[in-house]
């Protein structure tokens, strides 16, 4: 062998006397077909497949997450930019309408056109939200029960959710809201802003603004509205004071109502 062995050899004197047997044991240690090979044999062997867990959506780890105070703070924000950018919108289209009529009297007016150039909310786009708030307020008004006690479900209102429900204007201060009926697009501190239909047909001309529908906010304070309830066949109307709402919902869950403080209803 042409390989330097004088440290192997070295190590092998304090155990072997023999020169003969520590150059037996070199030659066997390094030889290919020797007993001590200088490599590692491996054999093939067939996969093991692991099995994949199926990763799913755990929504339980979001329960206890709170949203940050910025996360309210940017979406206050942002729903205050869009009903000022709307209501600016809506300005402009009912002061081309008016231009239009102006114009052409006895012309109907163009209003889908401009609904979509102004990006203005249509009733019918909400609907499908109003659905799912009448199944919600049904079963938190009665539940299970075919005989409902009416004094146990009028505390439940104050604790409801009103995004998404219709409300009519049945009494206000302000007399031009009288009879406005809409779904509510946010409950907010001092007002319901709703989203009301469009009106086609009327004994009585039609204004631009009508026509137009879109976006109004009603004010809380002074004005009672009122909301249907159906169930099965039969349909439970109720009443409820604007300015006993100028609560967030959370708030006026833990609230007591007063009867006998009832000096502001209008």
């Amino acid at each position: 062998m042409n390989r330097d062995l004088t440290l192997e050899r070295l190590l092998l004197s304090r155990s072997y006397t023999s020169e003969a047997q520590i150059t037996q044991l070199l030659e066997s240690r390094y030889s290919i077909t020797g007993g001590q090979r200088p490599f590692l044999p491996l054999t093939p062997s067939e996969p093991v497949s692991e099995e994949k867990e199926e990763k799913t959506l755990d929504f339980t780890k979001n329960l206890d997450v709170k949203p940050s105070a910025t996360r309210k703070s940017n979406a206050r924000k942002n729903m205050r930019i869009y009903i000022k950018t709307t209501q600016a919108n809506q300005k402009k289209a009912i002061k081309r309408l008016q231009a239009f009529q102006r114009k052409h009297p006895e012309a109907p007016m163009k209003v889908n056109s401009l609904l979509k150039q102004y990006s203005i909310p249509r009733y019918i786009e909400y609907e499908p939200l109003n659905q799912l708030w009448n199944q919600y307020i049904l079963d938190l008004l009665f539940g299970e029960q075919r005989n409902p006690n009416l004094n146990m479900v009028l505390p439940k209102l104050s604790s409801a959710d009103y995004n998404g429900s219709h409300l009519t204007v049945l009494e206000c201060r302000n007399p031009h809201l009288v009879g406005m009926a809409g779904i509510v697009l946010y409950d907010a501190q001092h007002s319901f802003i709703m989203v009301i239909p469009q009106v086609t047909e009327s004994e009585t001309n039609i204004s631009p603004s009508e026509a137009l529908g879109g976006l109004r906010i009603i004010p809380k304070k002074g004005t009672m509205f009122g909301f249907d309830v159906a169930m099965g066949d039969d349909i439970v109307g109720f009443t409820i004071l604007g300015s006993r709402f100028e609560l967030r919902a959370v708030d006026r869950s833990g609230k007591k109502f007063k009867s006998h403080d009832v000096e502001d209803i209008l």
